[in-house]
């Protein structure tokens, strides 16, 4: 795992990766680990190098950029990244919903926490690299299943909703791409249409609203059928 660290604090930093290479090898799980004092270093070599990270471990209290901002900033890109944010401070829990953290750590608990989170991380890094092949315009594209937001039945035809917002399109039936993605994070929300649950930010009795704000009509059968499976996968993650 890719594990980068944000905190403007060297003493800090110092302990959660003496903290990482001890989980590290209870996990026997390699961990490569970088470490920025700054939100701002962190946002530019993201960009220069396409998100190289898989977690990020993110104060949220720093002097150039909070950590809350980073996280904006990688939301509204879409990056693909599982973040856990680490703070002294518990009022700021709420305030971190919106940006949809893995985990929020709290410093003085970090022995206990950061083991648990990053076992959970695990099992949804291995789920990421799930991947499917889709021909669309007479190419075959390699997708993993995290990439996809959402699929549509529009005039008989697959629209596949991507997270970087690309669509692709196929002539599968939806039961047909529903069966070949075998994957539980999936769920109908009416007969025409199936929503990642990593994507999906709240719920009414009739829509459903992305990390994007995309609002997603629902069935009311849809409904039922994504509330109890979305406190499991909340429950989970």
């Amino acid at each position: 795992m890719n594990i980068a660290i944000c905190d403007d604090d060297i003493e800090t930093v110092r302990k959660i990766k003496d903290d990482i290479i001890r989980i590290s090898g209870e996990m026997k799980v390699n961990m490569d680990i970088t470490s920025f004092f700054s939100g701002k270093k962190l946002l530019d070599v993201m960009e220069k190098e396409n998100n190289i990270f898989d977690i990020l471990l993110l104060d949220i209290d720093m002097p150039d950029i909070s950590g809350l901002e980073v996280a904006k900033v990688l939301r509204e890109k879409n990056v693909n990244i599982i973040i856990i944010f680490i703070s002294s401070y518990e009022n700021y829990v709420f305030d971190s919903i919106e940006y949809t953290p893995f985990r929020y750590i709290r410093k003085f608990r970090v022995k206990e926490e950061l083991p648990l989170a990053l076992r959970a991380a695990q099992v949804l890094i291995e789920k990421k690299d799930k991947y499917i092949v889709i021909k669309s315009d007479n190419v075959q594209h390699r997708i993993t299943h995290a990439e996809i937001c959402y699929f549509e039945i529009v005039k008989r035809k697959l629209y596949i909703h991507l997270a970087d917002s690309r669509i692709l399109c196929t002539w599968k039936t939806i039961k047909d791409f529903y069966l070949e993605l075998d994957d539980n994070d999936f769920v109908k929300i009416h007969s025409g249409c199936a929503v990642n649950m990593k994507y999906i930010k709240e719920y009414s009795n009739y829509d459903i609203t992305l990390d994007n704000g995309e609002k997603l009509m629902a069935s009311r059968s849809g409904i039922k059928n994504l509330k109890d499976r979305l406190a499991q996968y909340w429950s989970e993650v």
